[in-house]
């Protein structure tokens, strides 16, 4: 008797094992790689999570090197993660008493601690959307690696050049930059600047400044520039939003795509000077001119709602909040209403 329940106990475990496996088989879904995708955008794009980014790289062991993914990989995302909540446990209903009524005892009053404010976005996210500034202060470049590799991430070694002599401790931005073109009136809006990753240096010896990338963004390449080093706390913005009466292009994204939806992030042509702040909330639209009979008719749509990150005397950064269709270079953000 006691061989058959372990038999049947054996047999409930497997399946339930079986039917676990099933379900997350059933929650996956398939991604294809785009062009500057990494697992870090990609899993804040399809988990709203960056730090899931290892999760989705353990349900893909084909992935090598997470830092290598290549367009038009196809690789699954486990969707089942989203949704990952714990089960509150149901109260047990305490047997009833008959007891003799009692005056209830006063309660004190207890002052509410008040709602804590998240920041605009993760601490990763505000450092890697960059800028765009007139000029950038090159304190150096990547010029080699002891393994004469000529793509790095994160714990790999490069030789660096600095223009001033460096320290054992001295910490770098690595960074690339992109003269931007006004997508409108074609002048020279400035540099973008691409946050990939902070370098500090670990041995000098011989005349070589050898330096440890500690965080890495994005790949970083031979060429890739150094920066002064400067902690970046993302911003926290009291609700509700501001919603300014302004106009203004986008000039730019990120990832240099064309494309660019949700999370994405996109540069302005406006900044502290035209009155924009942090945590501003604007509408991307584009206008098309169409003949109608004899008149030409402006009409205005609707591509999705973007908040403002970072604000510099003549331009800004965005995050794409809603997303209707692509936001690109030439459109307009204007008041959200």
């Amino acid at each position: 008797m006691l061989k058959k329940k372990l038999i049947l106990l054996l047999i409930v475990v497997l399946l339930s094992i079986m039917s676990l496996a099933l379900a997350q088989e059933q929650e996956m879904k398939d991604y294809k790689v785009q062009q500057g995708d990494t697992l870090w955008d990609i899993s804040n794009k399809e988990l709203n999570d960056s730090f899931l980014w290892p999760k989705v790289w353990k349900e893909n062991p084909e992935i090598a090197n997470p830092d290598k993914i290549m367009p038009g990989q196809t690789i699954k995302i486990p969707l089942y993660l989203i949704h990952k909540n714990v089960q509150k446990e149901e109260p047990v209903a305490e047997p009833i008493v008959d007891v003799e009524p009692r005056k209830a005892a006063p309660v004190p009053t207890v002052e509410s601690a008040p709602a804590r404010i998240k920041p605009l976005v993760d601490a990763n996210l505000y450092v890697s959307s960059g800028y765009i500034a007139d000029t950038v202060n090159e304190l150096g470049m990547i010029v080699g690696s002891p393994l004469k590799k000529n793509i790095f991430g994160t714990s790999n070694y490069i030789y660096v050049n600095t223009k001033e002599p460096a320290k054992v401790g001295d910490k770098y931005s690595i960074v690339r930059k992109k003269k931007i073109i006004h997508p409108v009136n074609k002048s020279v809006v400035g540099d973008m600047v691409q946050m990939l990753g902070v370098a500090e240096v670990e041995i000098i010896k011989q005349g070589e400044v050898v330096a440890k990338i500690l965080k890495s963004y994005e790949e970083a390449i031979l060429g890739d520039l150094l920066i002064a080093y400067a902690d970046m706390p993302p911003p926290v913005v009291s609700k509700p939003y501001r919603k300014p009466n302004i106009e203004a292009y986008v000039v730019a994204a990120r990832n240099m795509t064309i494309n660019n939806g949700m999370f994405d992030i996109i540069y302005l042509d406006k900044g502290k000077n035209a009155g924009l702040a942090v945590g501003d909330l604007l509408r991307a639209i584009s206008i098309e001119k169409q003949l109608e009979g004899f008149t030409l008719v402006e009409h205005r749509y609707p591509h999705g709602v973007v908040q403002i990150l970072k604000v510099y005397e003549h331009t800004s950064v965005a995050i794409i909040r809603q997303s209707v269709d692509s936001i690109e270079p030439g459109h307009l953000v204007i008041h959200y209403d």
